[in-house]
């Protein structure tokens, strides 16, 4: 078993009247299973109200199963009894920063959720040193959290998961409030932990370009998986993914028109490089 698994899960939003009696009932993840290995950097793709965010919703016990179970390191997040350890293991980071800093600067921000763990405090000030270390802003850490940009702040709210020692992240849309250089340096912060830590990312997002270096691509759809692989293996299927509302990473559009239009060349292509790979050694026979 991975760090974590579903298995046919189902989760309903359900709507009542004043006497709680049910008025309705909105699917919004039906019989999904799935399992992710410790140590994977997942991207999860879809539209809006395909599901993505109630699962993650699901992995740290904000929300618990209507029908089906999940798995976090094994522990049942429908049991009680490990409601404490299962947040340990999967922090969470929100689309807004702001919903998520608390602290009147930097350090303290980052050293609250140990504090609140019961970390000794001499242990809680290593976190800090090494959680702010870990995602580049040590230099920062006597800050106002208001006189940051949105990337800084993004950057504060994973230390502050990671001062808890979580073994994975989950992280719904973080960049979508965020400028181009502020997605690029949260992206680069998360594949750097996932590397030198060895934390388990699981990404939500709909920026294309930004699930490219991912080990491995999961699609929803209404509630389902619809995709699951590689992002070569996934943006392969150009056509499907516009069928499901979701764009591919320009590069990849750009060859599969040049694809459509009669130029010979692979499928799944990610990067501008490799693109000019295959593009310059037929301009140089032409």
């Amino acid at each position: 078993m991975g760090i974590i698994k579903a298995s046919k899960l189902i989760y309903d939003y359900i709507r009542r009247d004043e006497d709680e009696h049910v008025e309705e009932v909105n699917r919004a993840i039906d019989e999904l299973t799935l399992d992710i290995k410790a140590g994977d950097f997942v991207a999860i793709l879809g539209h809006n109200g395909s599901g993505k965010s109630t699962f993650a919703k699901q992995i740290n016990g904000i929300l618990l199963p209507t029908e089906g179970t999940v798995w976090i390191s094994g522990m049942d997040t429908a049991d009680d009894s490990h409601i404490w350890d299962i947040r340990k293991t999967a922090g969470m980071v929100f689309q807004n920063p702001d919903n998520q800093i608390i602290g009147n600067i930097v350090e303290e921000d980052v050293g609250f959720g140990p504090e609140n763990l019961g970390v000794p405090t001499d242990e809680i000030w290593k976190r800090v040193d090494a959680s702010l270390e870990a995602v580049g802003m040590t230099a920062y850490r006597m800050k106002s959290p208001n006189k940051l940009s949105g990337g800084q702040k993004q950057r504060v709210a994973i230390a502050g998961v990671m001062a808890m020692k979580p073994q994975c992240i989950i992280l719904d849309e973080p960049t979508a409030m965020l400028d181009p250089n502020g997605r690029k340096e949260v992206i680069a912060t998360l594949h750097e932990l996932n590397k030198k830590e060895g934390i388990t990312v699981l990404l939500i997002t709909h920026y294309m370009e930004e699930v490219i270096e991912a080990d491995r691509v999961i699609v929803m759809d209404d509630g389902r998986l619809v995709m699951d692989g590689t992002p070569r293996e996934v943006f392969s299927r150009v056509k499907e993914l516009k069928e499901y509302r979701l764009d591919v990473p320009q590069v990849t559009e750009l060859a599969y028109e040049l694809k459509q239009a009669g130029v010979a060349l692979p499928d799944g292509i990610l990067t501008m490089d490799e693109l000019m790979e295959y593009l310059l050694p037929m301009m140089k026979g032409n």
